[in-house]
């Protein structure tokens, strides 16, 4: 009877600690979701990355008529961070880049936003028990705080990214490995 005792007193002080933990991630229970295709698309215009794939591109650039060596190593580094970028933007691939480059502003923005977390809104186990009403499309606000100059053709880009459907994963990987995506 003692062992049954100490047993429910656990699972009770468990999950009275599993609740608040819960709570304290997000006051409101609401997890804002995002669409990682579009804020992909954000992150690779904003001005920090453009200038990161511009210095690349340059030293690749002057490496090739000094350094074989260093522009096939410039030029893999460049081939893969496309090969990234086409699988984040067009399909359902973490846009892990972004969110790094988020990393600092997240607990200020998910506080703004009324939110405990973050999760793309193709993570299906992120979201499997997160019923549609706790969920805050954060897509917008997150794009805004990459590329806050957005012209009308990266405006207009985005507006079709958000009605279009994404290209399944393993798709978008078979075609990237073709060079066809």
């Amino acid at each position: 009877m003692k062992i049954q005792s100490f047993l429910l007193t656990g699972s009770l002080l468990l999950s009275a600690v599993a609740q608040a933990t819960a709570a304290a991630e997000s006051p409101s229970g609401k997890i804002g979701v995002y669409d990682s295709r579009v804020v992909a698309y954000a992150h690779f215009w904003s001005e920090p990355e453009r200038a990161a794939r511009d210095a690349l591109m340059a030293a690749a650039r002057a490496a090739k008529q000094t350094d074989a060596a260093r522009f096939k190593e410039l030029s893999a580094q460049l081939a893969a961070a496309q090969k990234r970028s086409h699988l984040q933007v067009f399909s359902t691939a973490p846009a892990d880049e972004a969110m790094a480059a988020l990393k600092d502003k997240l607990p200020a923005l998910q506080q703004e936003l009324g939110v405990g977390r973050l999760a793309s809104a193709w993570d299906e186990a992120a979201l499997k028990d997160v019923p549609a009403a706790s969920r805050v499309d954060v897509t917008d606000r997150l794009v805004q705080e990459l590329l806050p100059k957005a012209d009308d053709k990266q405006k207009k880009t985005i507006a079709e990214m958000k009605k279009a459907k994404p290209m399944p994963l393993a798709k978008a990987k078979e075609l990237a490995e073709a060079g066809k995506l």
